[in-house]
């Protein structure tokens, strides 16, 4: 089961979902939310399919994801686990995606970055889920513990 000391994080941090291509080459895209089905330790992560067209590529081909994410208080996970394939976002999960992008663009906004860079990154709704299940957590928040992997 997910643990409830992530969950923080993966529904305010900032994230990157990753692969890798045959050659061991990484590829990543910056997901716009995620849904989290914690019993079943079933990560969706909303992208944009123009912008995740590698990573799609990759995730096909290697079978795994990697999806590091973190608050901007330093506090960061990396869930690793088996790619299962693209889902169709729900009207539920496009409403989690909209607020999530609506708290990016107020918390970039006061920290001083332009408006128009912002929204160039979190102003267009997502349109695709790509779903993983997570076989291994590791903490990454600086300190004596980064890289420790958590139980669970």
């Amino acid at each position: 089961m997910i643990p409830e000391i992530t969950l923080k994080a993966l529904f305010e941090g900032v994230g990157h979902l990753g692969s890798a291509s045959s050659e061991k080459k990484p590829s990543h895209t910056d997901p716009l939310g995620v849904s989290v089905d914690v019993e079943h330790d079933l990560v969706t992560c909303f992208v944009i399919r123009s912008l995740a067209e590698k990573v799609i590529k990759d995730l096909n081909d290697s079978g795994r994801a990697s999806y590091f994410f973190g608050l901007i208080t330093h506090e960061a996970w990396n869930f690793k686990g088996q790619f299962l394939g693209e889902v169709e976002l729900s009207e539920e999960d496009l409403s989690k995606s909209e607020k999530f992008r609506t708290s990016m663009l107020e918390m970039m906004g006061s920290m001083g970055l332009p408006e128009e860079a912002v929204k160039s990154m979190f102003g267009q709704a997502p349109n695709v889920g790509l779903q993983f299940k997570v076989d291994h957590i590791f903490k990454q928040t600086p300190g004596p513990e980064a890289g420790q992997e958590l139980e669970f």
